[in-house]
């Protein structure tokens, strides 16, 4: 398992960074692409726009392959994020001569050599740039990582070096935990005796085995499907036997099931077995996100969780994207555990004070959205909640997680309102129906570079997210008041009536 997670690296451009100090990581995606190339067919997905990280125009997407195409090996031509240029809308790569990476001119090269430096002497003291070189550090953030040291970055401004040395080995033990906890009686017994006793059970993960498992494996299968490192090839499957269905077979689901019924099984280790050796970006992804359901017990799995773990993979090692997980959802200045936690209080919070800073920085916009009956909902929740990785580009999406890393949230309200600003003068122009297709369609149009330039352009200060925060925070609890008034109001016209 450690061998493995060893070669679990982000493939790197071919581009600007090659003479940069740092060893370049890489990841699966580097075999397999060393591999002859195969014609490649996705499994049934979903068609929604968020799940498909679209490259090169509609011309790709809507393109349809011959049946002589696809019985030829094409090679994939990949961006250098590692998405398939080449792929049709049906997920078959074809014969391609106009896919190409754009190659940066000269002075982008030297550009990025001179930052790669800076950012390498930076990172050989990061204590003291944590503690006392902070607006420094903020301000090359905002310009963004450069590519071929993002893998090494966004770990440090976690702080996961230290907590995999605090920690050694535990990840393993979460994997081995997710396994075999899920197949014990007696914890299936403990947490049906702590639910009987209205208490939140510790394992909840455990007795909504069927359904998590369920939602899990469908994430996984929708979870960037156009990435060369989770795209999901019939021809691969039938080459690797060892993936067994990239982690358990039908048998083994089968005896964890028949054991979690208290039924005897025979499968227990050969589904541990089988969850540690599979390989391949989509049996990374499974291990991250139920090491995290034992981790984090409470919450388990929500989905868009797997588009944050998954977009971690392809930048890091499979137990650094774990610990980088954890520290999302539970340390400042992310804290994004409330947005998936029963209820989306999180979820609602955020929208919330999305909707103000709307209202406050976009009036006219606002106005014409409440005109129309569009509701933030409608457009902004998988942005928000998953910080535009479900939807967009990695080349706004990278430089999003750059800043949110270190900032938190006033970045991705930031991003939010540029997106809309970007688009206002068509939007008020627009009726609902034609406002929800151009959302669908935004981030297939949408530069990051340039929408990063608008968004820290907006004047958007800690004050005044705190300000709508302190509203809804108020608007709740007169909510929590009011409903305990109407209960007590029932209660007392019971005891009336009897």
């Amino acid at each position: 398992m450690q061998n493995s997670n060893k070669t679990q690296r982000r493939k790197q451009s071919n581009g600007p960074t090659n003479n940069a100090p740092l060893p370049m990581r890489k990841t699966r995606s580097d075999t397999s692409s060393q591999r002859s190339p195969t014609t490649t067919t996705t499994r049934a997905t979903n068609t929604n726009n968020n799940n498909n990280h679209r490259h090169n125009g509609k011309n790709q997407i809507l393109r349809s392959t011959s049946l002589d195409e696809k019985n030829h090996h094409y090679e994939k031509k990949l961006d250098k994020f590692g998405f398939i240029m080449n792929m049709d809308n049906n997920g078959h790569v074809y014969e391609s001569i106009d896919e190409e990476e754009p190659i940066p001119s000269f002075a982008e090269v030297k550009q990025t050599e001179r930052r790669t430096k800076k950012w390498s002497v930076m990172m050989q003291s990061w204590d003291m740039t944590m503690k006392r070189r902070r607006k420094l550090l903020s301000k090359r953030l905002r310009k963004g990582i450069p590519d071929q040291v993002r893998s090494h970055v966004w770990p440090l401004l976690s702080n996961v070096p230290r907590k995999m040395k605090q920690y050694s080995g535990q990840y393993d033990q979460y994997v081995k935990t997710s396994v075999v906890e899920e197949n014990s009686n007696e914890i299936v017994e403990q947490a049906t005796r702590e639910s009987k006793k209205k208490k939140p059970p510790r394992f909840r993960q455990t007795v909504s085995f069927r359904a998590t498992q369920d939602t899990i494996e469908r994430d996984i299968h929708r979870t960037y499907p156009r990435h060369s490192m989770f795209h999901d090839s019939e021809e691969e499957d039938e080459d690797e036997e060892v993936d067994l269905l990239d982690a358990l077979n039908d048998d083994e689901v089968s005896g964890i099931i028949a054991e979690l019924e208290g039924k005897p099984s025979v499968n227990n280790r050969q589904a541990t077995s089988s969850l540690e050796m599979a390989t391949g970006g989509q049996a990374s992804l499974r291990r991250v996100l139920k090491a995290y359901s034992v981790y984090d017990r409470e919450l388990g799995y929500c989905q868009g969780m797997n588009f944050i773990a998954g977009m971690f993979l392809t930048f890091l090692s499979e137990e650094e994207s774990f610990w980088i997980l954890a520290a999302v959802m539970h340390d400042p200045p992310c804290q994004m555990r409330g947005l998936f936690l029963e209820g989306m209080q999180g979820t609602h919070r955020v929208l919330f004070v999305a909707e103000r800073l709307t209202a406050q920085f976009l009036p006219r916009l606002s106005k014409h959205f409440e005109q129309e009956n569009v509701h933030i909902t409608m457009y902004a929740t998988q942005w928000l909640i998953t910080i535009f990785a479900s939807s967009f580009h990695f080349d706004l999406v990278t430089r999003v997680w750059d800043c949110f890393l270190s900032e938190g949230w006033k970045i991705v309200y930031r991003v939010m309102l540029a997106l809309l600003q970007d688009s206002q003068s068509i939007l008020i122009t627009l009726g609902f129906e034609d406002i929800l297709a151009h959302f669908r369609d935004l981030p297939e149009h949408t530069h990051g570079n340039h929408i990063m330039d608008l968004a820290l352009k907006i004047p958007l200060r800690k004050k005044h997210i705190a300000k709508y925060e302190k509203e809804w925070l108020s608007r709740q609890q007169q909510q929590q008041q009011q409903q305990q008034q109407q209960q007590q109001q029932q209660q007392q016209q019971q005891q009336q009536r009897s």
